[in-house]
């Protein structure tokens, strides 16, 4: 959301009363200037990973499915082909919802640009915390069968044992740097977003 149009909606949505003055209206200011500030980088931080995960998750849904009809193509027995199909469906599923997780992000911070400035706030910040614990509960569940897949499919001869402690370690790696990612570029941001609706509520006159 704009400056401009942080400035509108909050002018359509504030009563301003006689008693009200220019030090709040000074101070609502610059909490527009916040709000328009940290969305401005939020949403140019999930556009960019939009991209970058849209290209990725469309490549890992290719490679599958193009490694399964390449063993097809060489002759791979029906029995064999049948085990690595339900792992193949568990990566391109996998892609598939990585993709989704990036295009959502970026909409959480697109959207609601109709509503005024504290209730955009609002919907944005809850859909956000909806978004990252939801996105969290299914990459652990998920992404360990498919990083067991990543290395189930091309065979590359891993005992069941070795592949799950190895799918394992890396669930919790690569949890633990999106953790990382979030709590260095975006949790301080939303903090911020927080406080800024804070203050709203608590301003005089709405």
């Amino acid at each position: 959301m704009e400056l401009d149009e942080f400035k509108k909606n909050w002018g359509a949505a504030r009563r301003e009363g006689p008693d009200q003055g220019s030090l709040t209206r000074e101070a609502v200011g610059r909490i527009i200037e916040r709000n328009a500030r940290s969305l401005g980088e939020l949403r140019a931080k999930s556009a960019f990973w939009n991209r970058i995960g849209g290209w990725n998750a469309a490549l890992l849904v290719v490679l599958a499915v193009g490694y399964l009809g390449w063993q097809y193509h060489r002759g791979l027995a029906g029995a064999a082909l049948a085990v690595k199909l339900p792992l193949v469906a568990v990566l391109v599923g996998f892609a598939l919802f990585s993709g989704w997780s990036y295009r959502r992000q970026e909409e959480i911070f697109s959207q609601n640009t109709d509503a005024s400035s504290r209730e955009a706030l609002r919907l944005t910040l809850a859909a956000f915390r909806h978004y990252y614990r939801f996105t969290n509960a299914v990459f652990l569940v998920v992404s360990p069968v498919a990083f067991y897949a990543v290395f189930e499919v091309p065979g590359l001869g891993l005992s069941f044992a070795a592949g799950s402690l190895a799918a394992v370690v890396l669930t919790g790696f690569s949890l633990l740097l999106r953790y990382g990612y979030y709590r260095v570029v975006f949790f301080p941001r939303i903090r911020e977003m927080e406080a800024n609706l804070r203050e709203l509520e608590d301003t005089p006159g709405r």
